[in-house]
């Protein structure tokens, strides 16, 4: 979504018909709060570049707020997140998806550009996306663990009370984060590895251990992070389309617009091969979350705007409402429920705020 709205002007105040979240649609689901993710895509913008594209997220995202200060606003606490509740707005919370996205490994330019973020409202850090870079490993491409600047990158969040996010680290950062951590972590989109066997999703020992320790797993709705089958006719398509993709990327290189609509189209036609998988999935993938990390320790990552293909019935932010009476037909309790919605979250980052120094 932030993408779109940098990218391409999208008003986050209207109704879209190529995104999956808005400011209508997701007051029509009943979201209170959102991590706004700002991901420099590494395949395009590396080293300097990916710097200046997470700070022209970070001034499109503050337009944004600017331009519906109704309806919209950066939330740097637990309560504000609360009285934006009682207002009728909605939270939005900043995200740095993937350290990539700071431009260095010089110790000295990632302090001073993770301060300005700091400064900014940021309150969740992603160590890595796809990509193993200077602070972490990542899982897709088989990263190791945490670096000398990865981990003092973690106590410096920990200390300014900011979300340290597991989702897209290897195994052995998730273990070497919760080692150290002073406070809670948690995984923005991930599912249980057990239901769906896929690096991206994080295995039984990962999940307990966070739980133990105070912080929280959010389901993923991608497809392919919900069912192996799905993620193995993802995966088919893409390379059997890789050419066609990489010519739509030298060809529109220059007007994103242009390129993230025929890239869609295009995945369209890469992606008619993967089953549907039902909101029912996802359903499952939290129950599964509430009986192995915790009880108040599970949310929802959706990953709305992140993803091409969606479960059938969770098609965009409207739709939780739907899952919230999927989870109840699994017998879950309302409360729990509530949780999972929105309140364990709320609650997370009270907890994250506690333990700051």
């Amino acid at each position: 979504m932030v993408q779109a709205v940098c990218d391409r002007g999208v008003d986050l105040g209207r109704r879209q018909r190529a995104t999956h979240f808005d400011l209508p649609r997701a007051r029509a689901g009943g979201v209170g709060a959102q991590i706004f993710a700002m991901f420099a895509d590494p395949a395009r913008y590396r080293g300097e570049a990916a710097w200046r594209r997470t700070l022209e997220m970070l001034e499109a995202l503050e337009r944004a707020a600017e331009k519906h200060p109704r309806r919209l606003s950066i939330a740097r606490t637990a309560r504000e997140i609360r009285e934006d509740r009682a207002q009728g707005r909605l939270s939005g919370l900043l995200g740095l998806e993937g350290a990539h996205g700071l431009g260095s490994g010089d110790p000295k330019k990632v302090r001073v550009r993770l301060e300005r973020l700091f400064d900014h409202g940021l309150r969740c850090l992603g160590l890595t996306w796809n990509n193993s870079n200077a602070l972490a490993g990542a899982a897709v491409d088989g990263g190791a663990g945490l670096t000398r600047l990865g981990r003092e990158v973690v106590r410096e969040c920990q200390r300014r009370g900011v979300l340290v996010d597991l989702s897209h680290a290897s195994d052995q950062t998730a273990r070497d984060v919760l080692r150290r951590a002073q406070g809670p972590v948690f995984a923005s989109h991930s599912n249980a590895r057990a239901l769906c066997d896929v690096r991206r999703n994080l295995p039984d020992e990962l999940l307990e251990e966070i739980g133990r320790q105070g912080g929280m797993v959010c389901a993923n709705f991608y497809p392919g992070f919900l069912d192996a089958q799905a993620f193995a006719a993802i995966m088919a398509g893409q390379a059997a389309f890789a050419d066609r993709f990489e010519e739509l990327e030298r060809r529109l290189a220059r007007d994103p617009a242009a390129r993230m609509a025929a890239e869609r189209k295009l995945a369209r036609v890469a992606m008619r091969a993967v089953p549907e998988i039902p909101l029912a999935r996802v359903a499952e993938h939290v129950d599964y979350l509430l009986r192995t990390v915790g009880t108040r320790s599970v949310g929802l990552g959706a990953d709305f705007d992140g993803m091409l293909l969606t479960p059938t019935g969770l098609e965009d932010a409207s739709c939780y409402p739907r899952l919230a009476r999927a989870l109840q037909r699994r017998n879950i309790p309302a409360e729990l429920v509530r949780g999972v919605l929105g309140e364990n979250l709320l609650k997370l980052v009270e907890r994250a705020e506690a333990s700051a120094r």
